[in-house]
């Protein structure tokens, strides 16, 4: 990124952002030329003349110009002029107007627009200044506040004056100084461009997807550049394409161009039952509002909601009166068959939470904090396929309390032995415990977790009822001890918990170290008949151990006949791992299993090394389309090839591997899809004859995550039990989806003073500057804000991808990959923005705003107003940068289609 232009490290990154070529380009992306490009006199804005300092303000940047021949600026500002009769202070705009009919770029006879409505209003002097052109197109407005003004015109006869810059025609008026504009007016942009649209279907779901495809016509004789999409001016919650794509499009004369935008359909859509949909198309379609409109609206059906109304019934009259209604009280929902958690909200001003996209079913509600049900058939809540409604009365009550007691088989064993444990878990506390389960299995013994059942700590949970206990009796192997003394630690997990004060119980047992030896035989199985034979030892293979109880590892070589041992190490359970010279692999049949070793006869243990499967297993891996939607059926066709001389079977697919969620064969949290048949795990897997190909085909849908990465992909290696066994082939493709349109982010600032993980009384960070910037240290600045009076940081309309977080200040993220965040299409990232005492950047003294504490208030913790409203002017080149990362992605589409082996 050094390359680029100036680090974050030597200069201020919004100096760095205007100084950068590159940074140009990809503000020309975003913002094309003017609508006519066509060979005309040119200029740009001159800059602002040199005043003293007492009485001088600064003008805005100018953007770079956007292309390599720019079309004459629609207002050509001079400061100084006529001299002004008004007080000293005061400044004037002198101005014209003219209709450009011939399109040169200049005034012409018969070319003064008189009447034209000309209103300016400005950033200091924020009323409104209303005049009219007289016959020479001309118009006065004088004694002016100095500073930032800007003109809009309103005109007749299907003109319009149009914006082509990043400020939206900004005029600075200096004092004693009379600044002179020129308006040029043209066509409007609805009657230079035609746009039409479909839709992918004619009713919707929700949660559901729509693809919107614009064909936009150019219906002049010249080419239309920057052309972008506004949506939703007027904002209405159930609107669809709100930020719909930061886009830049040319069009040539005649010519025509069909963009399709995918889209979540809104939540308030299915509430009002239909989505709208309202756009207009313009080159700088922020300023120049006149462009050719879409608009459509269609029918939007919902999985059923449930309100529920929260209330203190005071004056004990069974209705909720006024003044009654629980604001801020937090319910979770449950399913009330499998205690699985479903979604959880918070009560509104007026003592509601709506709960959406509920299936129909049974659910139980439970209160967080200090607030219960009156009575226990509060927590009932059904859901009908119109959804449901109902009142609550609440009473204060204290949250669940766990608390647990330790017992052991036995006062003394030795560690080669089974220690047995039982735990009693025990709510003191004034509400039932949901969900309860361990906050983590205990690493000192090796407790299987199907011992614990539902309350093993990636478990369900359980219920425990207030004054109630549950036991638990579990046996493992010890996997640590110090001084002949194992101590297990446990603590508890259930709704609402938070790790605040959270206790820890433990218990003792003492154990006594035992030993034993380990060894065997590391052979290459070269006549494949399954059994070590003379001339078949693996010399010098790599055998790496570790277990035992304390935990001990080490790395043996096996001697030239392919023989290793360890004597006397810790008894225990020990993972071993093989590496062979020339490619041989050790394979693992079923799920692999720890070596126990104990004091007595040595285990002795016999290792078969294999072939790889890629030696004689090809696998292709390819996608029917190069491109999709998100929500669109893939085609993934399997071919796995046995080029070998033996029967391969149980032949499994390892598809993502990295846990990516853009792409198919599941994921870590989904399991992969049926469609994949035999080729997923727990099946009988696929079986290849000799010389045998056979092609599979799986079905699925392409995830919403692919919008972000901007594209699908599908990475699997095939082998017999591929948990466990990575050396089979690989294969893999990808297709480009339609990028996604923009994010958020927002947290708070704060120094965790005492290491809690909470934001304490006076550890948030008011009024600091945050940067979010393409690279840590030589990244370039994509946006800004500030944090507001109780450190909380709001950024809007972010573009989708990976960037990072700098303080301007004395602050700094920790750790390689503090800082970092993602921002996802549609999405709000939550993160936490703890920082500890740092350098400051190296600001040059450009940052117009001083850090000044505020006192900080912790009574209303939702407030971001003075976050958002910087955010909204500091978003700098969002469409520009999105462009310029969809044409990187196209460039690396173009280069390569698909890549297998």
């Amino acid at each position: 990124m050094g390359s680029l232009g100036d680090s974050l490290a030597k200069r201020s990154v919004s100096r760095a952002l205007f100084k950068c070529g590159a940074l140009a380009a990809v503000v020309a992306l975003t913002f094309g030329s003017p609508a006519f490009a066509q060979d005309e006199p040119t200029s740009t804005p001159p800059a602002p003349v040199e005043t003293s300092t007492a009485s001088s303000t600064p003008t805005t940047p100018v953007a770079p110009t956007p292309s390599d021949e720019p079309a004459p600026p629609q207002f050509e500002v001079k400061p100084g002029g006529q001299p002004s009769d008004k007080p000293a202070s005061a400044g004037n705009l002198n101005g014209v107007l003219y209709a450009d009919k011939n399109r040169n770029g200049a005034q012409d006879p018969d070319e003064a627009i008189s009447g034209g409505k000309v209103v300016i209003k400005g950033d200091v002097d924020t009323s409104p200044h209303e005049t009219t052109s007289d016959a020479n197109g001309k118009f006065v407005f004088t004694g002016l506040v100095p500073g930032n003004y800007r003109p809009t015109y309103q005109l007749t006869d299907g003109w319009a004056v149009h914006q082509y810059d990043v400020n939206g025609g900004l005029v600075t008026v200096f004092p004693n100084q009379t600044a002179e504009v020129s308006a040029r007016a043209e066509r409007r942009f609805d009657e230079q461009l035609k746009a039409t649209f479909t839709l992918d279907k004619v009713s919707y779901g929700y949660p559901g997807i729509a693809t919107i495809n614009v064909k936009l016509t150019n219906t002049t004789d010249s080419t239309i550049s920057g052309i972008q999409v506004v949506c939703d001016r007027e904002i209405f919650p159930e609107m669809l394409g709100r930020d719909l794509a930061p886009m830049s499009l040319e069009i040539e004369a005649g010519d025509e161009r069909t963009v399709t935008f995918v889209r979540d359909i809104p939540r308030a859509a299915r509430d009002k039952g239909n989505f709208r949909l309202d756009c207009d198309f313009a080159p700088f379609a922020k300023w120049n509002t006149d462009g050719p409109k879409i608009h459509t609206e269609a029918p939007v059906a919902g999985t059923p909601a449930y309100t529920l109304l929260l209330a203190d019934d005071k004056n004990g009259n069974s209705a909720v009166d006024p003044g009654e209604a629980i604001a801020g009280a937090e319910v979770v929902l449950l399913d009330a068959r499998t205690g699985a958690r479903v979604v959880q909200g918070a009560s509104e001003s007026d003592g509601t939470i709506e709960f959406g996209s509920l299936a129909v079913g049974d659910y139980r509600a439970v209160l967080l904090g200090d607030w219960d049900f009156r009575d226990a058939a509060g927590e009932q809540v059904h859901v009908t396929e119109q959804g449901g409604a109902g009142h609550r009365f609440l009473k204060h009550s204290s949250p669940p309390d766990l608390r647990g007691t330790i017992k052991f088989g036995k006062p003394r064993y030795e560690s080669h032995e089974t220690i047995s444990m039982e735990l009693t878990v025990t709510n003191v506390g004034g509400k039932a415990a949901e969900r309860a389960r361990l906050d983590w299995n205990p690493y000192q013994l090796n407790i299987p977790n199907e011992q614990w059942g539902e309350f093993r700590d990636n478990g369900a949970g359980i219920r425990i009822p207030v004054g109630e206990s549950r036991t638990f009796n579990v046996s493992g192997q010890p996997r640590d001890f110090t001084f002949g003394k194992l101590t297990v630690w446990v603590a508890f997990d259930f709704v609402g918990q938070t790790r605040t004060g959270q206790p820890a119980f433990s218990g003792s047992v003492e154990v006594g170290q035992t030993r034993g030896d380990l060894g065997g035989l590391v052979y290459t199985d070269k006549n494949r008949n399954g059994q070590p034979d003379p001339g078949e030892g693996a010399a010098d293979a790599v055998v790496e151990l570790g277990g035992g109880a304390p935990y001990w590892s080490t790395k043996l070589y096996t001697d030239a006949n392919g023989r290793f041992s360890a004597k006397n190490i810790p008894s225990g359970l020990y993972w071993i791992n093989y590496t062979l010279a020339g490619g041989w692999v050790v394979h693992f049949e079923g799920q692999q299993e720890q070596i126990k070793v104990e004091p007595g006869a040595p285990v002795d243990l016999t290792v078969r090394g294999e072939r790889p499967y890629r030696e004689t297993l090809k696998a292709a891996v390819v996608l029917d389309k190069a491109t999709y939607n998100a929500g669109d059926d893939a085609k993934i066709t399997i071919t796995l090839t046995n080029t070998g001389d033996r029967v391969i079977t149980g032949i499994q697919a390892g598809c993502n591997r990295v846990g990516n969620r853009n792409q198919l064969g599941g994921t870590d949290l989904d399991p992969m899809p049926e469609s994949w048949g035999d080729l997923r795990y727990g099946t009988p897997g696929v079986t290849l004859n000799p010389g045998e190909t056979k092609t599979l085909v799986a079905v699925e849908k392409v995830p919403v995550a692919a919008r972000a990465a901007r594209k699908v992909e599908v990475a699997c290696d095939f082998a017999p039990n591929p948990g466990y066994n990575t050396d089979g082939p690989f294969g893999y493709d990808w297709a480009s989806v339609p990028g996604g349109s923009s994010g958020g982010l927002k947290g708070r600032l704060y120094h965790d003073l005492n290491r809690n993980f909470l934001v304490d009384s006076g550890e948030a960070i008011p009024n600091m500057r945050i940067m979010l910037v393409t690279d840590a240290k030589d990244g370039f600045l994509v946006a800004e804000t500030r944090s507001d009076a109780k450190g909380y940081v709001t950024f809007e309309n972010l573009p989708v991808g990976n960037f990072w977080l700098v303080v301007d200040g004395p602050w700094q993220f920790q750790g390689e990959y503090g800082g970092h965040v993602g921002i996802w299409d549609g999405g709000v990232a939550q993160v936490d923005l703890s920082v500890v005492p740092g350098p400051a950047p190296q600001r040059g003294g450009d940052d117009p705003h001083p850090v000044t504490p505020e006192p900080e208030d912790d009574t209303d913790t939702t407030s971001t107003e003075g976050a958002l409203a910087k955010t909204g002017a500091s978003v700098l080149g969002l469409a520009g940068l999105s462009a310029l990362l969809v044409a990187f992605g196209i460039g690396a589409r173009v280069a390569g289609r698909r890549r297998t082996s």
